[in-house]
């Protein structure tokens, strides 16, 4: 049993904190990466969260963000997630429906959330994260999405970590992305450049908040 789990879904993206965790007590904190894509990530999450019986799970990695004018989120930032959303694109554009008993939606822990941006060293917003299959590659369908579900950023496994842990009875759940491009055509040419840099700022506020909470020895 462990008290955090911090999973991503590949090492890049948890590579910084694995470098400034090798201090901490055992059984304090579970780092693991689950896969990319919705499904990787659901299975990832759900078998990772078997093994580690965490009392919380943080899901730390890199996201892009929606045009919104002066409040958009710059690029190196982070955001803390509030919400996310499961997308589909034949929903948004009205060729299809999601079933009504699909869950399509989550919310996180905003005790979790305060904890996590109260030891931020500049303040850091919160935000609904959109999760689709598909990373999108056009400004038209990211206006769609946006507009559809009020989302700031887009990150393909949040979702799907955050339900894993909701159906695992887990209720302290937490994402924190790093803004590594703004979503559209030029999105992954600008992943590629920014992407180290927005894993580590998002890596650095999940290691503030354990460091704050960190049990000091005598």
């Amino acid at each position: 049993m462990t008290a955090t789990l911090v999973l991503s879904a590949w090492e890049p993206e948890i590579a910084p904190l694995r470098a400034l965790v090798t201090r901490m007590g055992r059984g304090q904190l579970t780092l693991a990466t689950v896969g990319v894509g919705a499904v990787d990530a659901a299975v990832g999450a759900a078998q990772a969260i078997a093994l580690a019986r965490p009392k919380r799970v943080v899901f730390v990695g890199t996201a892009g963000v929606y045009r919104r004018g002066r409040a958009t989120p710059p690029i190196g930032s982070a955001v803390i997630a509030d919400r996310a959303v499961l997308v589909s694109t034949a929903v948004v554009r009205g060729d299809g429906y999601l079933p009504p008993p699909m869950v399509t939606e989550v919310m996180t822990s905003p005790i979790l959330a305060a904890a996590l941006g109260a030891v931020a060293p500049h303040p850091v917003p919160s935000g609904t994260v959109a999760c689709p299959v598909a990373i999108t590659r056009t400004a038209t369908l990211a206006a769609s999405i946006a507009a559809a579900t009020g989302a700031t950023l887009e990150n393909l496994e949040a979702f799907a970590v955050i339900r894993a842990a909701t159906m695992a009875g887990i209720e302290a759940t937490a994402a924190v992305l790093g803004v590594a491009n703004r979503v559209g055509p030029r999105a992954h040419p600008e992943w590629r450049v920014n992407h180290l840099a927005a894993s580590r700022t998002a890596c650095n506020i999940v290691w503030g908040m354990l460091a704050a909470n960190r049990p000091r020895s005598r």
